[in-house]
């Protein structure tokens, strides 16, 4: 087993659009749920995209989806990044990712 190798990504796995094992697997990498363990030992520095599911990504109707990337939820911090083009480490936490946001 080669080092760096494995995707942590929030399980369950069948809330993410197409198969996210399959995906894991073309890569090379171990895809293991990011909810079970706090380690991220071995984790693989770049991972397929991952998009949840329209009726997984969706909060509730009466509140909306957060739109202030300060509030955000970690997994809608990456996704917020990420469409603004904004490169991150894989393994970064919260706080390193509030911090690539941009000034207003």
């Amino acid at each position: 087993m080669t080092e760096n190798n494995i995707w942590y990504l929030p399980g369950p796995f069948h809330r993410y659009e197409g198969d996210v094992k399959a995906q894991a697997k073309k890569a090379g990498l171990i895809i293991v749920d990011a909810n079970v363990t706090d380690s991220r030992d071995g984790a693989a520095d770049k991972t397929p995209a991952a998009r949840l599911k329209p009726e997984w990504s969706a909060k509730s109707e009466k509140t909306g989806p957060e739109t202030d990337p300060k509030k955000m939820n970690v997994e809608d911090l990456r996704a917020w990044l990420t469409s603004k083009g904004i490169e991150y480490d894989a393994n970064a936490l919260k706080p390193d990712l509030q911090a690539l946001i941009p000034a207003e």
